[in-house]
């Protein structure tokens, strides 16, 4: 499904991220993982022992370093970068009164404007390169971007939401197709409050009364970054057990 893809993502390094980069190298592609623990990244790297897999590392938050990373990137995948999945990102539960603005900043700092300006960077490079036909964006939401917010955690996610939009309608003429992906609950570090045994799904706070493993959310990612998604513009796929149907 993605063979000879060339994949950047986010976050890569665990969790969601690291699914969505084994799952696209069984399907073809070669992927470079980023993220900003290196010694994270190194044991990834030595865990899959895949030619096809690389790392880099990378703080989204720093926007000056951006240009210079998508350089060492495409050295490293030895070739153009087809697909950016944004996936990184932080969370912190502290609700409405108790939100500093430290708190604030740091979450959006990762989650919106890393997001966006990473974002800006690819397309800018993509554009003056003229090969923007056939490249993707995955941006990555959450169940908590559909529901009621008081956190910075989930109002940034109400924000990616609206940034797939406005990037899908003002690149899709280009050939660049953005689309997102909403995770609900799922066994990852993130999660570790609600996902507290991982040799039990049982989770009653959706109608499957489960939480979703990372390779269900991988499956979807693949599909969405593939070239068999090429009429789906601007969409946030939910994918929450029904959480937000509730």
């Amino acid at each position: 499904m993605l063979k000879g893809k060339k994949i950047l993502v986010t976050g890569g390094g665990s969790g969601i991220g690291l699914a969505i980069a084994k799952r696209a190298l069984n399907r073809g592609a070669s992927v470079l993982i980023c993220g900003r623990d290196k010694i994270k990244l190194d044991n990834v790297i030595k865990e899959v022992d895949d030619s096809n897999l690389k790392m880099l590392s990378l703080d989204v938050s720093d926007i000056s370093s951006h240009k210079d990373s998508l350089e060492q990137a495409v050295q490293l995948l030895g070739g153009e970068i087809d697909i950016l999945v944004n996936n990184a990102g932080i969370i912190d539960g502290a609700d409405f009164l108790q939100v500093s603005e430290e708190t604030w900043d740091r979450i959006y700092a990762v989650n919106c404007k890393g997001m966006y300006f990473l974002s800006q960077s690819i397309c800018s490079r993509w554009i003056n390169k003229g090969c923007t036909n056939g490249r993707r964006i995955l941006n990555i939401s959450s169940q908590g971007g559909y529901v009621a917010a008081t956190y910075p955690y989930r109002l940034s996610k109400w924000d990616v939401v609206g940034m797939t939009q406005g990037l899908a309608l003002k690149l899709a003429p280009l050939g660049i197709l953005v689309n997102g992906l909403a995770p609900g609950i799922v066994a990852t570090d993130m999660q570790k409050d609600l996902v507290k045994d991982d040799t039990n799904a049982f989770l009653p706070l959706n109608p499957l009364q489960r939480h979703a493993s990372p390779d269900e959310i991988a499956e979807l990612a693949v599909f969405l970054v593939s070239d068999s998604c090429s009429f789906i513009v601007g969409q946030t796929i939910v994918c929450d057990g029904g959480f937000i149907l509730k």
